[in-house]
């Protein structure tokens, strides 16, 4: 059996290697005729596409260096993530060596985790402190990655397949629709980086398989409804369907208008 810490130093490195290496991702993309096909995708480091997202597409555009105002828009938001995890990845390159940090956070964060590997190798350092580095580095990881592709909102119309509301407050205490997709689709409109959840009972569908899943339950749920509706029920719902295809029906004025 690989020991704990053998198998987190491996996780955080992973993290460590998107951080400062170009890296590559493989997603699940859905083909034309209905298959799965697997795509890769490389990346740029992360801590690079940070940076480079601190100037903002208006300075980076044709023809905008014209204009002095232009050249100086910077995006502040970016910049000021970028010098707090500058600063996080600073404190633990002194945490663990005495030796004077480089100006570059991708430096310190390498030389950082090859002293830090070292001093869990000879057991100077518990599996809970490694677990600590591996949520802190995870968390810089998440924050950029919501910064550089945040995610898109979505709200299903039909009921919670599960436990059947339509609405609920969600945890910041939003009234909204019960099933809200959380989705982050790459550049290959991949469903992988997609979550699902019913604010009311706390259902979760996660990733392209679990899009999918929703979609099936709730059409399984409108194919039992619709058949357990008896005939006037049937009637209204079509002739509701009807009178919103073909518009507002108004009654017929009585005398001149």
């Amino acid at each position: 059996m690989v020991p704990l810490s053998k198998e987190l130093l491996d996780e955080l490195l992973g993290l460590v290697d998107r951080l400062t290496m170009q890296h590559r991702s493989t997603v699940s993309v859905e083909t034309e005729d209905g298959g799965e096909a697997k795509v890769t995708i490389k990346h740029e480091p992360l801590l690079d596409q940070l940076r480079a997202a601190i100037w903002s597409e208006k300075r980076n555009r044709p023809g905008a260096g014209g204009i002095p105002s232009e050249r100086n828009v910077i995006d502040s938001d970016a910049l000021e993530q970028y010098e707090k995890i500058s600063r996080q990845i600073t404190r633990l390159y002194r945490e663990t060596t005495s030796a004077a940090p480089f100006a570059s956070p991708t430096q310190n964060l390498r030389s950082w985790f090859v002293a830090f590997k070292m001093q869990v190798e000879l057991q100077k350092v518990s599996g809970e402190i490694v677990h600590e580095k591996l949520r802190k580095v995870g968390s810089m990881v998440a924050a950029i990655e919501t910064k550089l592709n945040p995610p898109t909102i979505l709200e299903i119309t039909a009921p919670c397949p599960r436990c059947g509301v339509t609405y609920g407050n969600d945890k910041d205490g939003v009234y909204r629709r019960a099933v809200v997709i959380e989705s982050r689709v790459a550049e290959y409109k991949s469903l992988d980086n997609s979550r699902a959840r019913c604010v009311a009972c706390g259902a979760v569908w996660v990733h392209g398989r679990g899009m999918r899943q929703l979609r099936w339950e709730i059409d399984q749920v409108e194919e039992t409804r619709h058949a357990d509706a008896n005939p006037f029920e049937q009637i209204i719902e079509q002739d509701a369907r009807l009178g919103s295809a073909i518009g507002e029906v108004r009654p017929k004025s009585e005398g001149p208008s």
